[in-house]
C-alpha cells in the first residue's frame, strides 16, 4: 500500500510524471490526485497498485498555490503557453490597487472555467474541443477563496498566494483580477504548495528520486493511512478476516464513531468499510488477500 508525494517539475504532464515515478519505484499501476498542467509544479500525490482503490477518498477539498502573473499579455489559454497578444499599459497599477482588487475575490463566488481545461462537456475535455476550434457553452461553477494575499509586486509581474476550494482555476482567477483593474493578465508560474493536509516539504522531485538508490527511494513512499489521516482505524480479530474479505458484516468493538474506517488485522490493512449506526462493519473496499500495510521494500 504505497503513496509517493511528488513535487512535479515544470514542462511535464501529470500523466508523464506518475508513469516515470511508477517505473522508478517498480510498481505495476499508478494513479494521481489533482492534475497539474505542464506549466505547474508542486504537490502531486501518486497512488500505486492497490492504493489506487483509495483515490476517491483522498481529501482534496482545499489546495494552496503560489502563482505569478504578468500584466500586458492576453492568452487564449490564460497562461504564457498559449497564443499571446500584447497590450500597451497606459496606467501602471500600484501595489495598493492590486491589494484592493484581490480582496474582492475572497469568499464564495462563481467562476467560468477556461476553454483550455480538462473539464468535460459530454465526456470530452474542453481543451480538445478548443484545439479543434469548436464552439461550446461553458457553465460557471461555485468556488471558495479561503485566503488570498499579494506576496510580491514588481511591475509588470505580481505574485499571489491562494488557499482555495477544489475546482478553482488559478489562471482564471489571475485574469479576473486583471479585468477588475482593466488590465490584460496572463499566468507565468504556478506552484501547488498544499494539497489537503499534504505540504511541499514532504515531497520529492523526479530528478532527485532518480539519483537515489532503491532503499533511499522507498523512504519517500508512505502508507495509505499516513496520507488519508481523516479516516480512523479499527481492528478485527484473525477469526474475522475471511468474513470481511468475503464481504460479510462484522460487529465492531471498542469504537465510538460511525462512518468510513480502515480495517486492520494486526499490521495488515484489509480494506475500507462503513461502520453503520448499529456499529456493524460493512466492507466497502476489500484488498487482495495477504497484502501487507507495511512496505515490504523498506
Amino acid at each position: 500500500m504505497s503513496i509517493l508525494l511528488l513535487d512535479k517539475e515544470k514542462d511535464m504532464t501529470s500523466f508523464s510524471a506518475i508513469k516515470q515515478a511508477q517505473k522508478e519505484l517498480g510498481f505495476s499501476k499508478a494513479g494521481h490526485g489533482g492534475t497539474l498542467d505542464p506549466i505547474a509544479t508542486g504537490v502531486l500525490p501518486v497512488f500505486f497498485d492497490q492504493s489506487t482503490k483509495f483515490l476517491q477518498y483522498f481529501n482534496s477539498e482545499t489546495k494552496e498555490y503560489i502563482a505569478d502573473f504578468v500584466f500586458g499579455i492576453n492568452s487564449n489559454t490564460q497562461d504564457i503557453t498559449g497564443l499571446l497578444s500584447y497590450e500597451s499599459i497606459d496606467n501602471e497599477p500600484d501595489e495598493k490597487d492590486i491589494k484592493n482588487a484581490i480582496k474582492k475575490f475572497k469568499g464564495i463566488s462563481k467562476q467560468l472555467p477556461p476553454k483550455f481545461s480538462a473539464k468535460k462537456i459530454n465526456g470530452v475535455p474542453m481543451y480538445k474541443l478548443a484545439r479543434k476550434g469548436q464552439e461550446f457553452e461553458r457553465k460557471t461553477q461555485t468556488i471558495n477563496i479561503f485566503n488570498i494575499e499579494l506576496l510580491k509586486y514588481e511591475f509588470p509581474k505580481f505574485q499571489i498566494k491562494v488557499l482555495c476550494s477544489k475546482g478553482t482555476y488559478i489562471r482564471t482567477l489571475g485574469v479576473d483580477i486583471g479585468k477588475s483593474l482593466h488590465q490584460a493578465v496572463s499566468m507565468c508560474e504556478l506552484k501547488r504548495t498544499k494539497f489537503g493536509s499534504l505540504t511541499l516539504d514532504e515531497t520529492i522531485t523526479l530528478t532527485k528520486l532518480k539519483n537515489l538508490d532503491k532503499e533511499a527511494k522507498m523512504q519517500y513512499v508512505k502508507r495509505v493511512e499516513e496520507i488519508l489521516i481523516d479516516i480512523p482505524q479499527v481492528k478485527i480479530r484473525s477469526s474475522e478476516v475471511t468474513k470481511f474479505q468475503n464481504g460479510c458484516q462484522i460487529k465492531a468493538r471498542e469504537i465510538e464513531d460511525t462512518g468510513k474506517h480502515f480495517i486492520f488485522n494486526k499490521k495488515e490493512l484489509l480494506g475500507l468499510a462503513i461502520v453503520d449506526e448499529n456499529f456493524m462493519i460493512n466492507p466497502l473496499k476489500v484488498l487482495t488477500k495477504g497484502e501487507k500495510i507495511r512496505n515490504e521494500l523498506k
